[in-house]
């Protein structure tokens, strides 16, 4: 119901009910009322009526509005809280946070996703460049998941994902497929110069049974095995 129509049912009813209880009086003997006063208690019923439920319903309005916006801004207060203001990814506590709710389901597999020499990119082309890739890889990582996936920064160039209902075929082609969208990334530095980015990344099933830490220290050991291999690879924990 729109505010005119609200206003209209409120008026409505406040005239309604001045007909009824000036019916009602003139039913008591010595009380009548004549009919003709009974549009003079309309008219003051809806004279009276009308600017009060005016300003009610307007009221009324502007507090459903601020209660929306207010909605509104405390969903994006915690949106934003929980997530890395660099890349838009889950923070290091959410991603935790996230992940544990989940942990315990069978098919879970964990990524730890670390940039392959991070401090050049810093130290050749400024930390503005860093700061792009940190950026782009982030948005590369999400738009390789799928929508039921988990992924987040952990801190520095390290990122972790949680891939789920996964075999472990699929879980090692998600997670190529996330080192492939990294590699294909090209970052323009301030100086006009283009660079490249890659990726080590450790691949570990979940262990239900021990904390979500185990899976991602498990998943770190296999990224480290990466970058000693050669980097730019993915290796699954053994």
């Amino acid at each position: 119901m729109g505010p005119k129509q609200k206003i209209a049912f409120a008026v409505g009813v406040s005239v309604i009910g001045t007909i009824v209880i000036m019916a009602m009086v003139s039913t008591i003997p010595g009380m009548f009322i004549p009919l003709r006063y009974f549009s003079v208690g309309i008219f003051c019923s809806a004279s009276i009526s009308t600017p009060v439920c005016v300003l009610l319903v307007r009221q009324g309005e502007e507090n459903r509005l601020l209660r929306h916006e207010l909605e509104r801004r405390v969903e994006e207060l915690a949106y934003l809280a929980d997530r890395d203001g660099l890349t838009g990814l889950l923070s290091r506590n959410a991603f935790f946070d996230r992940a544990g709710r989940v942990h315990a389901r069978p098919g879970n597999w964990y990524l730890l996703i670390d940039i392959d020499h991070f401090k050049r990119f810093n130290d050749d082309h400024g930390h503005q460049t860093g700061d792009a890739v940190l950026h782009a890889v982030g948005s590369a990582i999400a738009q390789a998941l799928g929508p039921d996936d988990l992924s987040g920064r952990l801190g520095g160039e390290e990122f972790a994902a949680c891939l789920t209902d996964c075999s472990a075929d699929l879980a090692t082609r998600r997670a190529e497929h996330v080192r492939v969208s990294i590699q294909a990334l090209r970052v323009r530095a301030p100086s006009g110069h283009i660079v490249r980015v890659t990726a080590s990344i450790g691949l570990s099933p979940g262990d239900p049974i021990r904390p979500i830490e185990s899976s991602l220290h498990r998943a770190d050991l296999a990224m480290y095995a990466a970058k000693t291999g050669g980097r730019n690879q993915v290796r699954r924990a053994a």
